[in-house]
C-alpha cells in the first residue's frame, strides 16, 4: 500500500491539530491587533489633547518658540515620528520630527474628513486635533505615529505561534500514536486477512475479533459473516459444478463453452475422447487443428459473425477423430446474456450426424427408387397407347395397300411421339453434381409433357403462365423430381374435370435476405390438406394415402429445395367455395455448391386457412 490507514489517521491528526492552533492563533491575532491599534490611536489622541492644552497661550500671543518647546516633550514618544501646531487658517505654526534633518519640512495639515477613520496611509497612523478657547478655534495639533510598536508585537506574537505549533505537533504525533494502536491495528489486520483469502482463495479463515464495541468491532464482525457466506456458497457452487461436469460429460454430445469474445475455455470429456486432444492443445482458438482445412475458412467467418452480431451460431461441418478420420456434426452455439442483455459467455455443443445423414440419404434413395418406379409405370402407359395405334396401323396398311401411305403417316406421328415421351424420360437421368444453368420453366414443361395423358384422362384444365428471365443455377434431375412429385400430387389431389394452374416468375426471397431468384407456384382445386395434417406433410413416413403413398415425396421434395437453398411454403383451403392447395417453391439465382442449410422447426412453411 502506498499510504498505510495508520500514517492517514496521524497526518488527519497533525492536520486538526495545526488547523486549530491556526484558527485560534488568528482569532487572538486580530483581537490583539485590533486592541493594541486601538491603545495606539487612544495614546495619541491624548497626547494630541495635552499638546493642544499646553499651546493655547503661545498661539494667542503668536510664540512660536513656546509652542516648539512644548513639542519637543514629544521624543519621550518614541512612536510619534511627527508633530505639529497649524493656525486656524491652517498654517504651520511649530513641530517636531524624529530624528530632524536640515531637509524636514513641515506637512500639510490633512482635513478631518480624510483622516476622519484614522486608517494609516504610508505605513502610518495619523491624528488631528483642534485647539478649543472658550469655544473658539485658535490653531490645530497633528500627529502622525509609525507602526513599529505594532510590528514588534506581531513578531512577538508569530514567535509565540511557532513555539505553540511545534508543541502541538508533538503532542498531536503521540496522540495519533495511541490512537494508531486502538483505530488503525484492528483494521490493518482485517486488511491482512483479506489479503490472505484472496491470494489463498481460502474462505474458511476468520478475522480476529475486536475487544471493542465500536463500529469497527461492527465491521469485523460483518466481513466474518460476508466469509460464512462467500464458503457457504463456494461450497455450493463447487458442487453445482461438480454436478454440471458430470452432466455434461454424460451427454451424447460434444460441448464447450466459451468466452463473450469467442475464446474457448472448457470442452466437455467426449469431445477429448473424440479428438484425442489435450487441454493444452484446445485452449482459445486451439479447435481449428481439428477442422476440416476445406470448411475452416467458412467456420471462422461464421463464428466471428456470430460473435460480433451476438446472434445464434448453427451449422454442420466435418470434425477429425483421434483416428484421423471425419465425421459430420451439427453444432450449435447460444449466447448467455447478463440481466442488461450482455453477452457474458456462450454454450455450445456437437452433436454427431453421420449416421442421421448417411439414414436421410438412404431415404432419399428409396424414395427416388420409388418415384422411379412410379415413373415407369406412367410412362409404360404413355408409350403403349400409341405402341397399340402403331400396331392396329401396320396391321391395316396390309390390308389395305391402297391406303397404305396414309397408315404410314400416322404411324410416323406416333413414333414422333414415343420419342418425345423417351426424351423427357432421359432428362430425369442426366443430372450433374455440380449446380449448372438451367431454365425453370423448360424443366416445368418436359415435366407436364410426361404427365398430358393423366390430364387428359381427368379433363383437367391446365393454366400454365411461364414468365421470361427463369434461368437459374441448380440441378436440373432434382428440380424435375421437385416439379413432378408436385404435379404428380396435384394431379392425383383435383378432381375430374378439375383445374391445375402453374405460375413461373422472377422474384425475391420472402425470407427477408433478400435474394433474387425465380418462383414456381402449383395451384390445384381438389379438397384441400387439414390443418392437422398441414403440421406434418413434410414429416418423413407420413402420407394422407393410406397404402397407396410411401410418405416419403414431400420430405424429399423439401430436402432437394434446401439442397438448392430454395424454400418452399404450401397453403391450403378446406372450409371454402375455393377450396384447393397451393405449393410455392423459390429457387435463387445462385446455389452454392455443398453449403449446407440448417433444417428449420417442424411446421415452418406451411399456412392454413
Amino acid at each position: 500500500m502506498k499510504e498505510s490507514i495508520a500514517k492517514k489517521l496521524t497526518v488527519l491528526n497533525v492536520l486538526a491539530s495545526v488547523t486549530a492552533l491556526l484558527c485560534a492563533s488568528a482569532a487572538f491575532f486580530a483581537y490583539d491587533w485590533t486592541y493594541a491599534r486601538s491603545s495606539l490611536l487612544n495614546r495619541m489622541d491624548i497626547e494630541a489633547q495635552i499638546i493642544g492644552y499646553n499651546c493655547i497661550t503661545p498661539l494667542v500671543f503668536n510664540d512660536p518658540q513656546s509652542a516648539q518647546r512644548t513639542l519637543e516633550a514629544l521624543r519621550a514618544s518614541s512612536h510619534i515620528v511627527y508633530g505639529a501646531v497649524y493656525t486656524p487658517e491652517g498654517r504651520f505654526f511649530a513641530g517636531y520630527w524624529r530624528g530632524k534633518t536640515e531637509a524636514a519640512r513641515p506637512l500639510p495639515l490633512p482635513l478631518p474628513s480624510q483622516i476622519r477613520n484614522r486608517f494609516p496611509f504610508d505605513h502610518q497612523y495619523g491624528v488631528v486635533q483642534p485647539i478649543l478657547l472658550d469655544g473658539k478655534l485658535v490653531g490645530t495639533v497633528y500627529l502622525r505615529s509609525d507602526v513599529n510598536e505594532l510590528i514588534a508585537r506581531l513578531d512577538s506574537y508569530l514567535a509565540i505561534l511557532a513555539v505553540m505549533s511545534i508543541v502541538s505537533l508533538g503532542v498531536a504525533l503521540l496522540v495519533s500514536r495511541t490512537a494508531r494502536e486502538a483505530i488503525s491495528s484492528p483494521i490493518v489486520r482485517l486488511a491482512e486477512t483479506a489479503r490472505t483469502v484472496s491470494r489463498d482463495q481460502n474462505f474458511a479463515i476468520r478475522a480476529e475479533p475486536s475487544r471493542s464495541h465500536d463500529e469497527i468491532a461492527v465491521l469485523i464482525d460483518s466481513f466474518n459473516s460476508m466469509l460464512s457466506e462467500i464458503e457457504r456458497r463456494d461450497a455450493a457452487l463447487q458442487e453445482n459444478e461438480a454436478q454440471f461436469r458430470t452432466l455434461a460429460d454424460s451427454v451424447p454430445q460434444l460441448a464447450w463453452m466459451a468466452e463473450a469474445d469467442g475464446h474457448i475455455f472448457w470442452y466437455n470429456q467426449r469431445w477429448y475422447d473424440y479428438t484425442g486432444s489435450t487441454p493444452e492443445q484446445m485452449v482459445g482458438w486451439g479447435w481449428e487443428s481439428v477442422h476440416d482445412p476445406k470448411s475452416l475458412p467458412e467456420v471462422q467467418a461464421r463464428w466471428t459473425a456470430s460473435i460480433r452480431t451476438g446472434m445464434r451460431f448453427e451449422m454442420v461441418f466435418p470434425l477429425r477423430g483421434k483416428n484421423g478420420s471425419y465425421r459430420e456434426f451439427l453444432t450449435i452455439a447460444a449466447p448467455l446474456r447478463d440481466s442488461r442483455g450482455k453477452i457474458v459467455r456462450w454454450f455450445g455443443t456437437n452433436t454427431d450426424i453421420t449416421e442421421q445423414r448417411r439414414a436421410e440419404e438412404a431415404l432419399r434413395e428409396s424414395e427416388k427408387l420409388a418415384a422411379t418406379g412410379r415413373l415407369a409405370a406412367s410412362i409404360a402407359h404413355e408409350i403403349n397407347n400409341p405402341l397399340e395405334g402403331l400396331a392396329n396401323l401396320l396391321f391395316l396398311a396390309k390390308r389395305q395397300p391402297s391406303r397404305a401411305m396414309n397408315y404410314l403417316n400416322i404411324a410416323e406421328q406416333e413414333l414422333d411421339r414415343i420419342a418425345e415421351i423417351t426424351k423427357h424420360t432421359l432428362a430425369f437421368y442426366r443430372d450433374t453434381s455440380t449446380p449448372v444453368k438451367m431454365d425453370v420453366a423448360e424443366i416445368a414443361t418436359s415435366v407436364l409433357a410426361l404427365y398430358d395423358r393423366k390430364l387428359r384422362f381427368k379433363k383437367i384444365s391446365l393454366q400454365k403462365r411461364f414468365e421470361a428471365d427463369s434461368v437459374i443455377c441448380g440441378y436440373p434431375g432434382e428440380a424435375r423430381q421437385i416439379l413432378a412429385n408436385l404435379v404428380a400430387n396435384a394431379i392425383e389431389a383435383a378432381p375430374n374435370e378439375g383445374q391445375l394452374k402453374i405460375k413461373i416468375h422472377p422474384a425475391w426471397d420472402w425470407a427477408g435476405t433478400r435474394r433474387s431468384g425465380v418462383r414456381v407456384t402449383i395451384l390445384d382445386n381438389g379438397p384441400g390438406i387439414a390443418p392437422e395434417q398441414m403440421q406434418k406433410i413434410f414429416e418423413p413416413f407420413y402420407t394422407t394415402k393410406k397404402d397407396v403413398g410411401t410418405g416419403l415425396g414431400l420430405w424429399l421434395t423439401q430436402n432437394l429445395v434446401r439442397k438448392h437453398q430454395g424454400t418452399i411454403r404450401v397453403r391450403s383451403v378446406i372450409h371454402s367455395a375455393r377450396r384447393g392447395t397451393v405449393f410455392s417453391i423459390f429457387f435463387p439465382r445462385e446455389t452454392l455448391r455443398n453449403e449446407y442449410v440448417s433444417p428449420k422447426p417442424d411446421g415452418e412453411g406451411k399456412e392454413k386457412d
